[in-house]
């Protein structure tokens, strides 16, 4: 009904795989599936705040598509991806704050959407999860923009971390976390799709 698709979006969204220079799972692709998947829903239940969902995941898109053309325009990429340079540091940081920004709001009238049809079924279980997993998925972004953003702003060489040490760890510590947070995400949207599928689309 939407749910399922939006799981294949998250997983776009949280996984990023690079062949060489491309990105086989970019974001983008995972922004447009949940806006198709936000539309699906909304087209089977009726809630203001699945619309709002599908708003903002195309305020994402946007965002996304943005950030592909300032890596493929040379002139762009030299200045706005450049973390040493004030331009740099200035593109970055609002990029990853409005990226944040939108995306805990497109989970929180998702999960909010979900609760809500949840407690007019009198499903406990599935509010209680969608409002667990809002939390879960805000701590992550926030930590995520606050740890990045502040390494953008305060970085003042190239950093670069070895496999085999202190950049194993970071790095395999960022996946964990992430493989967490998408079985969570998972976890509510296969729920959800379970308990709310079933609605009668005319059902007031």
């Amino acid at each position: 009904m939407g749910f399922g698709t939006m799981i294949v979006g998250f997983f776009f969204i949280f996984f990023n795989f690079n062949l060489g220079p491309v990105n086989i799972f970019p974001d983008i692709i995972g922004y447009v599936l949940l806006y198709v998947g936000a539309g699906q829903i909304f087209r089977h239940i009726q809630n203001r705040n699945f619309t709002m969902a599908k708003k903002t995941s195309l305020l994402l898109i946007v965002l996304s598509a943005l950030g592909i053309i300032v890596k493929y325009v040379e002139i762009l990429n030299g200045v706005l991806n450049n973390s040493l340079a004030a331009e740099g540091k200035l593109y970055m940081s609002t990029t990853l704050f409005l990226t944040a920004f939108l995306s805990i709001f497109f989970f929180f009238h998702l999960a909010k959407g979900i609760g809500e049809e949840a407690g007019k079924l009198g499903n406990a279980n599935l509010q209680e999860t969608a409002e667990k997993t809002y939390k879960l998925y805000t701590v992550f972004q926030v930590i995520g923009a606050v740890v990045f953003i502040g390494a953008t702003l305060l970085t003042k060489n190239t950093v670069t971390y070895q496999l085999g040490g202190e950049g194993f760890f970071l790095v395999f510590g960022l996946l964990a976390l992430y493989i967490y947070l998408f079985i969570q995400v998972r976890k509510m949207l296969k729920l959800a799709s379970a308990n709310l599928g079933t609605i009668d689309p005319n059902e007031p």
